[in-house]
């Protein structure tokens, strides 16, 4: 039988409140609770401090005492039930996580979710990630590290601290209103701060730590909006590659690695360190740095043709530059009409929604969105997926470009294709008076 009482002992003048936590045989643990009183004015008896005119903290600290004891049960019957082993340090941990505190005064990441952050990164590059059996690759580190950063900003914005306790649904409002109005942040990318932020709490609370439930509340959820993105035709892409760039070698290279980003899907980190030894059988065969997930694409004959004329791989370049000269591409391949999009203000390095010529839209992230937009409705989406490396196909469908009127004409065409194969008579209707 488990029994929790309260002790104070001694006789001096502001004593500790002891806890003893018994479970019959199996265990008998004291620990304090580091609320302090004047040991006259305990009744052992009520477990709570006597009535006594002029005490300004006994309703607090009776209240602490009551919440206390049941937080300890529920806890125990929770951890005791999974099989989590109970002993001096697990009650001394409930009761700091009870009063948000740590169990010594250096373990700041305990109490601190920005601290547990900064410290969950430094452990993350020798950090497994279940099913992989690898570190945390460095891609998921500059976004927990861009996190950490929104958060430091926040705190020093606000004045405080936040502390575990502190994650509920109004510091998400608060934060929120910081990125999108302080910060200036679009809602797609505080989404991505949200999803962050939410994956690390999770692993503070499977630690024990003492964040607040309202974490998980569905008012807490990752915000989002469909975003104007554009991608690019096959039309546009034939014209791309078929442009005479009149013997300009900075173009020719970076059409040439735009080409291939297209036609293969990948993300910029991949193709862009293509080499001869990823080319077996005809097949571009390469491991995602981002994901780490084994990708084989057959080689598109546009793919082929750069690289027998070439002699392999287009030269390299960096990201950067890459980014500055598709864009010269798209406008010399007369990209120019005017479309709906965003693009980054240079005043305030942010997004900016308006109409804009399409070649200034242009950037590396148009290659997978184009690659998967374009197959769409003539690939089964899982075959695009296992490409693209989409996990669900609700993420592939928020991904893709195609508009409704390009899905209507998909189906027209399909009906006419239909009525050319098996010859579908046409139905004359007749109006009834």
């Amino acid at each position: 039988m488990s029994t929790l009482n309260y002790l104070v002992k001694g006789q001096k003048y502001y004593s500790n409140i002891l806890i003893r936590f018994k479970n019959g045989r199996k265990f008998d643990y004291t620990a304090s609770t580091d609320l302090k009183i004047d040991p006259k004015n305990w009744s052992q008896a009520k477990q709570k401090i006597k009535n006594t005119a002029g005490d300004k903290t006994k309703d607090a600290i009776n209240n602490h005492l009551t919440e206390l004891k049941k937080y300890i049960l529920d806890e125990f019957n929770l951890d005791n039930a999974t099989g989590t082993y109970i002993d001096k340090q697990w009650l001394q941990q409930k009761i700091a996580n009870h009063f948000n505190r740590p169990i010594n005064e250096e373990a700041t990441d305990e109490i601190y979710f920005v601290d547990f952050t900064d410290t969950f990164i430094k452990k993350a590059p020798t950090r497994l990630i279940k099913g992989k059996n690898k570190p945390v690759s460095s891609s998921t580190i500059t976004k927990y590290n861009s996190l950490l950063k929104k958060l430091k900003a926040y705190e020093i914005h606000t004045k405080t601290k936040i502390k575990f306790t502190d994650l509920g649904l109004t510091f998400y409002e608060n934060f929120v209103h910081f990125l999108k109005v302080e910060e200036t942040i679009s809602t797609n990318t505080v989404g991505k701060y949200i999803s962050t932020l939410k994956a690390i709490a999770r692993e503070a609370l499977l630690k024990g730590l003492p964040v607040n439930k309202e974490i998980n509340h569905p008012n807490f959820f990752v915000p989002t909006e469909k975003s104007k993105d554009i991608y690019l035709s096959n039309t546009e892409i034939n014209t791309i590659y078929k442009h005479n760039f009149k013997g300009d070698e900075k173009l020719e290279n970076a059409r040439d690695l735009f080409i291939i980003g297209l036609r293969t899907g990948l993300r910029i980190s991949d193709f862009l360190r293509l080499k001869h030894t990823n080319i077996k059988d005809g097949y571009i065969e390469i491991e995602t740095q981002k994901t780490e997930q084994e990708v084989v694409i057959p080689m598109h004959p546009q793919v082929k043709e750069i690289l027998e004329k070439r002699n392999g791989f287009p030269r390299q370049i960096s990201d950067q530059k890459f980014n500055l000269y598709i864009k010269d591409v798209c406008e010399e391949a007369k990209l120019t009409q005017m479309v709906s999009g965003s693009k980054i203000d240079k005043e305030t390095n942010r997004k900016k929604e308006g109409t804009y010529p399409k070649y200034e839209l242009v950037t590396s992230h148009i290659c997978r969105r184009s690659f998967a937009s374009n197959l769409y409705g003539n690939l089964p989406n899982l075959a695009i997926m296992g490409i693209t490396g989409h996990k669900t196909e609700t993420q592939f469908l928020r991904y893709i470009k195609v508009t409704s009127k390009e899905n209507a004409n998909k189906l027209k065409e399909y009906w006419a294709k239909q009525k050319v194969e098996k010859g579908f008579e046409e139905v004359n209707l007749k109006i009834v008076k």
